[in-house]
């Protein structure tokens, strides 16, 4: 089917056209989801697949084989950069996240079938290098991004116990230390910080966990001496701990700003507090300001 078809379809509110079936008309819709044309693929493929997703056109019985297209897409050329491939992986991941918020709300996947979403999910996150967020011409990859919201939404899963929230978590700040070519701008940080408030809103979590993963994020400032020069001239250093902190501080305005009251957030929020000042290399500190005005007395400054 044309764009044209595809167009006439989001225009009449995504109502399936006399004469096809849904049925018909998915195998098209799946394999035009990587189309490198932004309006074809972002407002007419994906967003009639989101729409028929959540609108229940689909049956238990269709959406499984969906998964597991959906999921094959996600290992398309996985590894690879700078080409057209990112779009299939990058928009299966968030197709696979609808599919997932439908089950969030009218179940049907069982335990081993979430569970096995959420180690394809892991790996598609841990393996996907292609980051960039938005390219004039062909619209927005945001594999990153996208990869975030089905992880977020695997979180809420009814499936997703205590554990598997740990190895989410984990994941999500194993990829933020990542050394990597790409730094975080295009709000993959504000996305990334919302798979940890969706773990949170679970309220599974030991307090003890966050000092933890606290320890963890803090790590890749081993990567980064502030004396040793020849170590901080190498990019993909600098972005690991650009991308760390910005994630960080993501995560702690959206837990502060946005006034969750959730249990376990007090405990996060210290242990943003105290891992970002592990990583500061003393702006968190008034005595900075000398550099400024080496006579400012510090102490009337507090």
């Amino acid at each position: 089917m044309d764009k044209v078809f595809w167009r006439t379809i989001a225009l009449n509110h995504f109502q399936v056209p006399a004469g096809y079936s849904v049925e018909q008309l998915t195998p098209d819709l799946l394999s035009q989801l990587g189309d490198p044309d932004p309006e074809l693929r972002d407002y007419y493929i994906y967003s009639t697949l989101e729409n028929w997703i959540q609108e229940g056109y689909y049956t238990p019985a269709m959406l499984r084989p969906m998964v597991m297209q959906l999921a094959e897409n996600m290992r398309h050329k996985l590894g690879t950069q700078g080409d057209d491939t990112v779009l299939l992986r990058s928009f299966s991941a968030l197709t696979l996240s609808d599919i997932l918020k439908y089950d969030n709300k009218h179940p049907f996947l069982d335990r081993s079938e979430v569970h096995g979403i959420m180690e394809q999910s892991i790996n598609y996150l841990m393996s996907e290098q292609d980051l960039r967020g938005y390219v004039t011409g062909k619209g927005w990859l945001h594999a990153l991004a996208h990869a975030g919201d089905l992880l977020g939404v695997l979180a809420r899963n009814r499936h997703i116990g205590d554990a598997e929230l740990k190895r989410i978590l984990t994941a999500v700040a194993e990829r933020v230390m990542l050394p990597t070519s790409y730094g975080y701008m295009t709000l993959e940080d504000e996305r990334l910080a919302l798979v940890v408030i969706a773990a949170l809103t679970r309220n599974l979590l030991a307090p003890t966990f966050w000092p933890w993963w606290g320890r963890q994020l803090a790590q890749v400032e081993e990567h980064m001496k502030w004396e040793d020069t020849l170590r901080f001239t190498q990019p993909p250093d600098i972005y690991a701990y650009h991308n760390t902190r910005s994630f960080l501080h993501s995560l702690y305005f959206q837990l502060t700003i946005a006034g969750y009251k959730l249990q376990g957030a007090a405990e996060l929020v210290e242990t943003i507090r105290q891992t970002l000042n592990r990583l500061d290399p003393g702006f968190l500190s008034v005595e900075v300001i000398k550099i400024i005005d080496p006579d400012l007395n510090s102490d009337d400054l507090r």
